[in-house]
């Protein structure tokens, strides 16, 4: 069992995984009420259209922020990073909250979302992969619970972003809502920033990383020279982190009421009980990967996924009971969430683990999780298989993670450093 400074570590080291989901999901919630703000336009779906295209750019900033930070984390310290990606995501967040609107400042207001949006990619694309290596590296000998932990507080930021909506929208009209309201979660965000910094500040450094002997100057070319296989591994392992939390979770909604025609009120509840089993189960097989072989659990549990996919794709087709539908699929989406992150931490050397963690994650996760919802609306739309699309797309994602999984024994080996 963990002792009590390693549970606190583990717990603040989670924190900035929770702060990137509560973004992600408060964006997507309140985008409508402010895209005319900073956006003007006749067309309203022009201006939400417009809004959600600053949401990509802080997307596609991850893999540049990964790069940068991961050069640093891997020279200079896991915990710098840390701090300083917090530090940003604050200051990206309360900025967006206090923005002066278009009406106010012309067309500096879109350049400034735009701005903060970059800096708050750039910071999200060190955040994760930096929590991953210094979770693994403070306690390599439960890897499984480290993971499971973080990246159960990391969802946990959906069901804080989904409280949060709620209280704002049962406590303001429409157009408070729109006049001031849709500020209150990016302060409260930034706030909260402000706050994990303070304590993440105390943290110490990682006990491998104060072992190494020798820092390359650029980490990134020594993992792109030496070990190009691992990176392409590592993205195929992380993409089936993304793509079925990005169905199960993120997208699952828009699915449900604009190509299914669910009726909204019904899909609240669904999702909100299905991110929380999504929760217990990634925390739940975390504690198991230590104690079993992870290889055979990782295969197991994508062979229960596609068939989990394949039930609630149905039941949802069927118009069946959602709130089941979307648990089951959500129960063993929850469940392959920690593994991708046990394997990447064994499968580079401590002196480029972070870079090759963040080059890995966050290239997956802008193909994966970016892609996903853009590909599968597209595929319904030309071939009108509401039911199937999902489904095989998720397949052909398990595919890509059976193929990874199989390579990395090559890598992986599980001793513990």
């Amino acid at each position: 069992m963990l002792n009590t400074e390693q549970k606190k570590i583990i717990f603040l080291a989670s924190v900035g995984g929770l702060l990137e989901f509560y973004d992600f999901t408060i964006y997507g919630l309140f985008a409508g009420y402010f895209s005319s703000q900073f956006f003007p336009s006749e067309n309203q779906l022009t201006s939400i259209i417009a809004s959600y295209s600053v949401f990509v750019i802080g997307y596609i900033a991850r893999p540049i922020g990964g790069i940068i930070f991961s050069h640093i984390g891997d020279k200079i310290g896991r915990k710098t990073v840390m701090v300083i990606t917090m530090v940003l995501m604050g200051f990206a967040s309360i900025g967006l909250g206090l923005s002066p609107t278009y009406s106010q400042i012309g067309i500096w207001a879109p350049i400034l979302m735009v701005l903060f949006r970059l800096i708050q990619g750039l910071a999200i694309g060190g955040e994760l992969p930096s929590t991953i290596v210094f979770g693994t590296e403070s306690v390599p000998n439960q890897r499984g619970f480290a993971m499971g932990a973080i990246f159960a507080v990391t969802i946990a930021g959906l069901l804080l972003g989904m409280v949060i909506n709620s209280l704002i929208t049962h406590n303001l009209s429409p157009n408070q809502i729109s006049s001031f309201g849709w500020r209150i979660p990016f302060i409260l965000g930034g706030l909260l920033c402000i706050v994990a910094y303070q304590i993440r500040n105390k943290l110490h450094e990682t006990v491998a990383f104060k072992n190494l002997k020798h820092h390359d100057n650029l980490p990134i070319v020594e993992l792109l020279k030496h070990h190009l296989t691992k990176i392409i591994i590592g993205v195929g392992l992380t993409s089936i982190m993304a793509t079925p939390i990005t169905l199960a979770l993120i997208f699952m909604p828009t699915y449900l009421i604009k190509i299914v025609k669910l009726d909204p009120i019904y899909i609240g509840n669904s999702i909100l009980i299905s991110t929380t089993l999504s929760i217990a189960a990634t925390l739940c097989i975390g504690i198991l990967a230590d104690k079993i072989n992870i290889f055979k659990l990782f295969k197991a549990l994508l062979f229960l996924l596609t068939i989990a996919a394949a039930v609630c794709y149905y039941m949802v087709y069927m118009h069946l009971n959602i709130i089941i539908a979307i648990s089951i699929f959500a129960l063993t989406q929850g469940a392959l969430v920690a593994l991708p992150p046990i394997l990447l931490s064994y499968l580079f050397p401590v002196h480029i683990r972070l870079s090759g963690i963040a080059l890995s994650y966050n290239i997956s996760f802008v193909m994966f999780a970016g892609l996903t919802p853009i590909a599968v609306t597209a595929l319904i739309e030309q071939t009108h298989m509401t039911y199937l699309i999902p489904v095989l797309w998720l397949i052909f994602t398990v595919f890509i993670a059976i193929l990874a999984l199989t390579k990395s024994r090559k890598y992986i080996h599980l001793s513990h450093n």
